[in-house]
């Protein structure tokens, strides 16, 4: 293991003996096969009391603290603060359509708007995975413009892992001049310090940080078992291709926490991190995650996934989102606690729930008030 308990926990009401059980249970879970490696960072009120590694970066590399991640669904939520930003400073209105800022998308979505994206309810089709590991994004984006909608555009909803967040980086691009992943840089990750995130991989940092395995645990025999996560050919996907370690997410979380400023550097105003973080849909079967036998209904804010009244952990306050079933990322304001996990080890959903919620009711319980 690498890192530590940070500080003394006590102070913001935090035991060390619980965090000490939440060491323990993720070095199990490594010896249990359940990560490959991982990373666990957590806060409460502003301070950082845990910042550790366990495993491997790749096989006979162990993992830091500092080692980079692919995130995974679990950095869509930088695109959404870009779009907040946007909003902030008049550039675009959440009632606008897609077409005004993308004329060629078209075929029955016209109505669809940034707040529809946002909330999964763009009414567009999916992509088929095999396709998004083979498609530029400007093919993707062509296809999701001429595609005909499944659905008018707010009156459904479906989760949407890639497209819709092609759709608002390219608004971005649109209307800032930037591409989506040189405005993360320079508007959010550069202001925060957040030293080793980034959006996309390229030549250059492939060499520097070296071959990022992830492990896929799957019953499909004819499912790789290993992907080499920095092998994504420059592409840049919004909503999938972000890179990051557990404590750089620390920081943006704790920005978001302490109302879009964090160490005298402000990314949002107060009032429009508590609107995005807010839930905007609530009580609505999502078409993706459900099946004929049960329906699934998650609520979201504005690109964050919220918690819900009947959770068993997290508040209804909660805002966040996971990644691949191997990440987790989020803050819970009613009890000023940031988690941050990520794993380079994707399992099944009956595997990696329990795994998750193993670590995260250890870390709730090791709070005093």
């Amino acid at each position: 293991m690498i890192g530590s308990i940070v500080g003394n926990p006590e102070k913001v009401d935090m035991t060390s003996s619980g965090l000490g059980e939440v060491i323990k249970s993720l070095e199990n879970q490594v010896t249990q096969g359940l990560h490959t490696g991982a990373q666990l960072h957590v806060a409460r009120r502003g301070e950082t009391v845990l910042n550790i590694a366990v495993g491997e970066a790749q096989p006979g590399v162990p993992i830091n603290t500092d080692s980079v991640l692919l995130l995974w669904s679990s950095g869509k939520p930088w695109t959404s603060v870009a779009i907040a930003q946007l909003l902030e400073k008049e550039k675009i209105k959440l009632s606008q359509t897609i077409q005004s800022f993308i004329p060629e998308f078209k075929n029955g979505k016209e109505s669809c708007t940034i707040r529809h994206v946002l909330i999964h309810a763009g009414g567009f089709p999916m992509l088929t995975y095999s396709k998004w590991l083979t498609a530029s994004p400007e093919e993707l984006l062509k296809d999701a413009c001429n595609e005909k909608a499944e659905y008018k555009p707010g009156t459904q909803c479906g989760y949407h892992p890639r497209m819709a967040w092609i759709i608002l980086g390219e608004i971005v691009r649109r209307v800032d001049g930037h591409r989506i992943e040189d405005y993360l840089k320079e508007e959010i990750f550069v202001p925060l310090g957040m030293n080793s995130s980034f959006m996309g991989m390229t030549r250059e940092r492939a060499l520097n940080i070296g071959n990022l395995l992830a492990l896929k645990d799957s019953p499909d025999p004819s499912e790789k078992k290993f992907l080499w996560v920095n092998d994504f050919k420059g592409r840049i996907f919004p909503g999938s291709t972000g890179y990051s370690s557990a404590s750089d997410m620390g920081k943006f979380y704790k920005a978001l926490w302490n109302g879009g400023e964090w160490n005298g550097n402000r990314i949002l105003q107060r009032k429009t991190v508590e609107y995005i973080t807010a839930t905007h849909r609530r009580g609505i079967a999502d078409l993706t995650f459900s099946t004929p036998e049960m329906a699934i209904v998650p609520d979201y804010g504005l690109g964050f996934s919220k918690g819900k009244s009947n959770s068993i952990l997290c508040s209804r306050d909660a805002f966040g989102h996971g990644g691949r079933s191997s990440c987790i990322n989020f803050c819970d304001p009613k009890v000023n606690l940031i988690i941050n996990f990520n794993s380079n080890t994707m399992l099944p959903i009956e595997r990696n729930i329990p795994r998750g919620y193993e670590i995260i009711s250890k870390i709730y319980n090791s709070c005093r008030a």
